[in-house]
């Protein structure tokens, strides 16, 4: 009877163990695998306002996911927009590359424009331009 309380005491303390470590593979100074730094980032809503900004008419159309990862030594960034309105909106869209100063890594880029249909969702995915390039912004303007 001992030997199966001492099973059960090790495999509850191993549980408890297990649990009490920090969830995920998260390096500090990202979230979802994106650049944050200093910021507090706690949930995916936290991290696409922190990474998109608006220019000239502002657009209802916002990201509603950012994920982020490293191919070789270029940041890849995957952007999931959303449209839920009943009509179809027109946007424009570039990345500001970032470099370790907090400068502009790379030339400014052109709008790219985009259309959405009514209540769809539409991936964008880009490549930094150069490894100088280790954070970004995400510009969305309006063109209605």
């Amino acid at each position: 009877m001992n030997v199966k309380w001492l099973v059960t005491a090790v495999a509850g303390v191993v549980l408890v163990a297990g649990c009490a470590t920090k969830k995920g593979f998260e390096q500090p100074g990202f979230a979802f695998g994106c650049p944050i730094g200093e910021e507090k980032v706690g949930s995916m809503g936290d991290l696409v306002r922190a990474k998109t900004a608006s220019e000239g008419r502002r657009t209802t159309i916002q990201p509603t996911e950012l994920r982020c990862s490293k191919t070789g030594d270029l940041l890849k960034i995957d952007a999931n927009l959303n449209n839920d309105s009943s009509s179809v909106k027109r946007i424009a869209y570039k990345f500001r590359w970032i470099d370790r100063e907090g400068m502009r890594a790379a030339e400014e880029e052109s709008w790219k424009p985009l259309m959405l249909y009514n209540n769809s969702n539409l991936m964008i995915s880009t490549v930094a331009p150069s490894a100088k390039a280790v954070d970004f912004r995400l510009v969305l303007m309006s063109q209605e």
